[in-house]
């Protein structure tokens, strides 16, 4: 059988793909967001598709790389409840919480409520009240 020249095959469309998918490879190798250890590999198909006579074959060729997935992130949240709605609100650390509270025109208010929070102020706080 004659020897098939795979830089040329299918016009030299296999041997362009292998080559896409070696710098495909070699890109994700040097991304420092991907594993170094991971293993990458380029899969190679050739399919032919004979005709019903058996003297004529079709082929298809394809390359395929399997490349190192990007690294995950970690975070850390933390949560906190507001006891009297029961909102639950989460946020990253390291970025601000929401305040519950904040001050306007030098006074300390409840953000969800708009209730003055000062001392000497006529708020009554029923969380702390007799049952």
């Amino acid at each position: 059988m004659r020897h098939f020249n795979l830089e040329t095959f299918a016009g030299g469309e296999l041997s362009r793909q292998i080559n896409r998918d070696i710098e495909a490879v070699m890109r994700n190798v040097v991304d420092p967001n991907t594993d170094v250890k991971a293993k990458r590999k380029i899969t190679v198909t050739i399919e032919f598709k004979p005709n019903e006579q058996r003297n004529f074959i079709t082929t298809n060729v394809n390359s395929k790389p399997t490349l190192a997935p990007a690294l995950g992130a970690v975070t850390a949240l933390g949560v906190q409840q507001d006891l009297t709605s029961g909102a639950i609100d989460a946020a990253e650390i390291g970025s601000k919480m929401p305040e519950a509270t904040v001050k306007v025109e030098g006074k300390t208010v409840d953000t969800e409520t708009g209730e003055i929070m000062e001392k000497g102020s006529k708020v009554v706080d029923l969380r702390k009240r007799e049952a």
